[in-house]
This record gives structure tokens, C-alpha cells and sequence, in this order.
């Protein structure tokens, strides 16, 4: 038996679980020189790699090689600590729960930032619609729209109300990730039609998340759908982006570095036209989200501000 092509589906400290439509899933180990080979990242490879095994003697297949990435999702919360997550995909399925726990704008907008210097094109799923209203529901969702986001929300306890979603990741290759409690788990285990992930409640005291989910997984599902699970995070480290690459991933800015006239600058000075438009007319949730993110670059073991939908007014200095 030859070599044959896998994805990486699950890793377990030194083994991995491995998935292709002719075998199904197998336990594999990294072939010897790979294991010693120093890629400078948490570990070597990450769930949604494509790898090429073969069968060893005993039931274990032998990872030879990873073949090169279409793009991958990083992460990056210390200055000495670039975790990616996940390679290969189609898309990137942003959980924000609308209430109980609200998602803050800040944490849509991080992951906004990732994708787009990465060029994983992002969908935006609101979650528990049956929380809140109709008007806060369109709210919700005309806000991200007119930025130039695609936007769904769901109810995660109707079936009908998901089905639309299946049709916009089916045939794809979809990282889901949001803030615990958002209800990834509950919204895989209705997509998969069964349970594949412990689902846990939120805490009645704190209103936030029990995490249920603590290393990514992979799950393969029909007419080659697939949905990449996370782990449950706080907040998005965005350590890996410069100051000019956050501002260049809010759309809006965006559009007035395009009509620049100085070439190669990008200094934001005093007179920036970007720096203008965020001090003149930027949204404040906006505002406040991107000054957050400049902050955590300049101080990175800072306390983030807790700014939640309502648009709570934070004091400045």
C-alpha cells in the first residue's frame, strides 16, 4: 500500500487523527524526521493540514509529509507565542451570541482583523435570535451588512431556522469559533444530526460560557462538508498584525486609505486621512473596538475593556 492523502481531523499530544474518504478516520504518528523539525510554531501541524501517510506494520499510519498550505488562522497572545489553529479553509463562521453571553463587537471585530490578512472570507452567525427582538435582530445585522459583512442569525433550538446555514457551508471547508456559551457545540451537534460535542450551560451567576470544547476538531460531514470546531476563547490575540494591518482590515478605513494620494506612506500621522475619518466620523463601537486593538499591541497583559452591544460609554483619558 502506497502513500495516500489525509486531512488532519484531531491531535492528541504526539498522535493524530486522520481522515480520507477512501479510509475514514486512523490514528497516525509524524514520520521521524518531522517530529525534530522546528517550524517555529506550537506544533508542527494543526487540524485541516493535508498530509500524506502510509500504513506502518502495525495499525498505525505514518505522516510523511504536509503538503503546503492554502492559508491558515493564527493567533498570537504573547510575544513569544503564535499558535496557529487551523489550515486550509473556505471560510471562517464567526459565533456571536446575542445574549446570555452577549458577544462584545471588540471580539467580532479581532476576528474580522485575522481573516482578513489572511484572506479567509468571514461569515458572521448571530445565535439565540430568540433572546432578543425583531428590530434588535436587524439591527444586529444591518450594522455588519453595511460594513460589507455576510450576515445570518440563527435560533439554535429550530431546526428551520438552520437550515439556511447549512446551505451557505455546505461543500465547504468552515472554522467555527466564538466566545464559550455561544453554542458552537449545540449548533454542530444539529448540523451532524447527533451528538459529537458535549454541550454545556451557561453559568446562571456569571451569564458566561463553560467551556465544552479544548482542542480543535475536524468533522466530516456529506457532499465534502466540512466543520472545524474550537476551543472556546476570551478574547482573539491579534499580537501577529501591525498597527497598520488593523487599521487597513476595518472595511471603512479601508476605503479612504484607497483614495490616498501619498504613495508607500502609511505613516498615520496628523494629517492621515484615515486617522481624520477614525477622529470625525468613524462609528464609536468602531472607534473603540480599533483603539483596543492598538492598545493590546502596545501593552499586550493590559485589562480589556468590557463593551457590550449596549454601547456602553467608555471614559476616555
Amino acid at each position: 500500500m502506497g502513500k495516500e492523502l489525509f486531512t488532519i481531523a484531531r491531535i492528541f499530544g504526539a498522535y493524530y487523527e486522520i481522515y480520507s474518504e477512501g479510509t475514514s478516520y486512523a490514528r497516525a504518528v509524524l514520520k521521524g524526521k518531522l517530529r525534530l523539525k522546528d517550524s517555529g510554531e506550537r506544533h508542527p501541524f494543526v487540524v485541516g493540514d493535508m498530509v500524506l501517510a502510509e500504513k506502518s506494520s502495525g495499525e498505525e499510519w505514518i505522516i510523511s509529509e504536509r503538503m503546503e498550505r492554502k492559508n491558515y488562522l493564527t493567533r498570537k497572545s504573547d510575544r513569544g507565542d503564535s499558535h496557529v489553529l487551523c489550515a486550509n479553509l473556505d471560510q471562517l463562521a464567526i459565533l456571536a451570541s446575542c445574549k446570555d453571553p452577549e458577544t462584545k463587537p471588540g471580539f467580532i471585530d479581532r476576528l474580522l482583523a485575522a481573516a482578513y490578512h489572511t484572506q479567509i472570507p468571514p461569515l458572521i452567525i448571530f445565535t439565540k435570535k430568540d433572546l432578543i427582538t425583531e428590530e434588535e435582530i436587524e439591527e444586529r445585522e444591518v450594522y455588519y451588512r453595511e460594513l460589507g459583512y455576510e450576515v445570518m442569525t440563527v435560533s439554535l433550538l429550530s431546526e428551520e431556522s438552520i437550515r439556511p446555514l447549512w446551505e451557505r457551508i455546505r461543500g465547504k471547508r468552515t472554522f467555527l469559533c466564538g466566545n464559550s456559551g455561544v453554542g458552537k457545540s449545540t449548533l454542530m451537534n444539529h448540523l451532524h444530526k447527533k451528538t459529537v460535542q458535549r454541550t454545556n450551560l451557561v453559568s446562571g451567576s456569571t451569564k458566561k460560557g463553560k467551556h465544552t470544547t479544548t482542542n480543535s476538531f475536524a468533522l466530516f460531514l456529506e457532499e465534502n462538508t466540512v466543520l472545524i470546531d474550537s476551543p472556546g476563547v476570551k478574547e482573539w490575540g491579534i499580537l501577529h498584525l501591525t498597527p497598520v494591518e488593523l487599521w487597513e482590515s476595518f472595511p471603512e478605513l479601508r476605503k479612504i486609505k484607497e483614495t490616498c494620494k501619498e504613495i508607500y506612506c502609511c505613516e498615520l500621522g496628523s494629517e492621515c486621512s484615515m486617522r481624520k475619518y477614525l477622529n470625525e466620523s468613524m462609528d464609536e463601537t468602531r472607534k473603540k473596538s480599533l483603539e483596543s486593538m492598538i492598545e493590546s499591541l502596545e501593552n499586550p497583559h493590559r485589562v480589556t475593556r468590557r463593551d457590550h452591544w449596549a454601547k456602553a460609554v467608555t471614559k476616555r483619558r
